[in-house]
């Protein structure tokens, strides 16, 4: 039963026009699988607050980095990054937290030739492991000495047990696809071993719907809402992610019984909010 609802959720999406409302529309600028994993990466790290406002900030940092951000990643110089971010500013994130994140990406780049070579890189048996890999390899590519608080904001790592939202969400869009929101250029990570991108909003709607009887937002919550995914389709459990997170993003859902919201809602009647 809870299939079909969720299929008649997508199948009501025109996940085309809402694409224009999430941050992967800005992958959607690029046409060469090398500029879009680096634009996805910087995107989703940078996912957070209202989406007019991270895309626009986003969009500051893309414009320095030309048409070709791959190329240009690949032959900066480190040192010049901050000074070309000097004075960014976006909600907790600074330039400097930036500057590091860009250097990181840079120097696997280099090393690796790609973010996909680099994510193979780690020998882990699991997603989440190579996924921990993935961002302590960018991590050790940092200007400051240190790993600042503003850097681990932006790439967190999952064996610290929280959601990490946003890295999920940027290996959904470049393993899942290609389709109108994913792009599907990553071959080396199948889709059933993505982990469901959870934050409080979407926590709630799938507490709502009983994928999840857990009441803490982390880690553990993402893989039960992602094993009870996998249990309605195993080849392509995050199919359902994008239609329930813009239930939020749309306003369609206030997360409290309203009649003029949930009427006509393709999950009401398997709501218990």
């Amino acid at each position: 039963m809870l299939t079909y609802f969720l299929n008649d959720l997508i199948t009501e999406f025109d996940s085309l026009e809402r694409r224009a409302h999430d941050p992967v529309d800005l992958v959607w600028n690029y046409s060469a699988p090398e500029d879009q994993e680096v634009v996805a990466l910087l995107t989703s790290c940078l996912a957070y607050g209202r989406v007019e406002l991270l895309k626009r900030a986003t969009s500051q940092i893309l414009a320095h980095l030309g048409p070709r951000p791959s190329q240009f990643l690949r032959e900066v110089d480190h040192a010049d990054l901050p000074v070309l971010l000097e004075g960014f500013v976006y909600r907790m994130s600074r330039g400097a937290d930036v500057a590091d994140l860009l250097a990181g990406i840079s120097h696997q780049l280099k090393t690796h030739g790609s973010l996909e070579n680099a994510y193979l890189q780690s020998h882990a048996a699991t997603h989440l492991g190579r996924a921990s890999d993935f961002v302590h390899a960018i991590r050790a590519g940092r200007i400051r000495p240190n790993v600042e608080r503003g850097l681990r904001y932006l790439l967190p790592d999952p064996a610290d047990g929280s959601t990490c939202k946003r890295l999920h969400l940027f290996f959904r869009w470049v393993a899942r696809g290609p389709d109108t929101i994913d792009l599907g250029i990553w071959q080396s990570l199948k889709p059933a071993d993505l982990i469901m991108p959870l934050d409080t909003h979407t926590s709630r709607l799938c507490r709502y719907i009983g994928l999840t009887s857990r009441s803490s937002v982390d880690g553990k919550m993402a893989e039960e809402v992602t094993n009870s995914l996998r249990q309605l389709d195993p080849i392509d459990p995050l199919r359902f992610d994008f239609a329930l997170c813009h239930l939020g993003i749309s306003r369609r859902c206030i997360h409290r019984r309203s009649p003029d919201h949930c009427p006509g809602c393709p999950i009401e009647a398997i709501c218990t909010l």
